[in-house]
């Protein structure tokens, strides 16, 4: 089918979400690390890594629901909900580490 998505090609996707997101919340345990030893510097360019990294498993996973909106056929994937879970998960961290990083820089 034209407008049908494969299962392998959705594994794809998701392992991708996965990947990226896993890779922001590395950059931003890393940059927590280094506001905590007062290398602000450092820290800020993680956070920018960390951005660029959820940037990308976000847009993996709009894309994806585009072509949802569209009227292609997705199977069920639990892998699929697992890196949603996981893309949301780690925007949330972000959310917080970012905080602590300006109180780091405050004290």
């Amino acid at each position: 089918m034209e407008n049908q998505v494969s299962k392998e090609e959705l594994a794809l996707i998701s392992m991708n979400v996965i990947l990226h997101a896993g890779n922001a919340r590395d950059f931003v345990y890393q940059a927590v690390d280094k506001a905590s030893n007062r290398d602000f510097d450092q820290a800020d360019k993680l956070m920018n890594q960390a951005n660029e990294e959820i940037v990308t498993a976000h847009k993996a996973q709009t894309e994806t629901l585009q072509k949802e909106a569209e009227g292609y056929d997705f199977p069920y994937s639990p892998l699929f909900g697992h890196a949603q879970d996981t893309l949301m998960t780690v925007k949330s961290e972000m959310n917080v580490m970012r905080e602590i990083i300006k109180l780091y820089k405050k004290l």
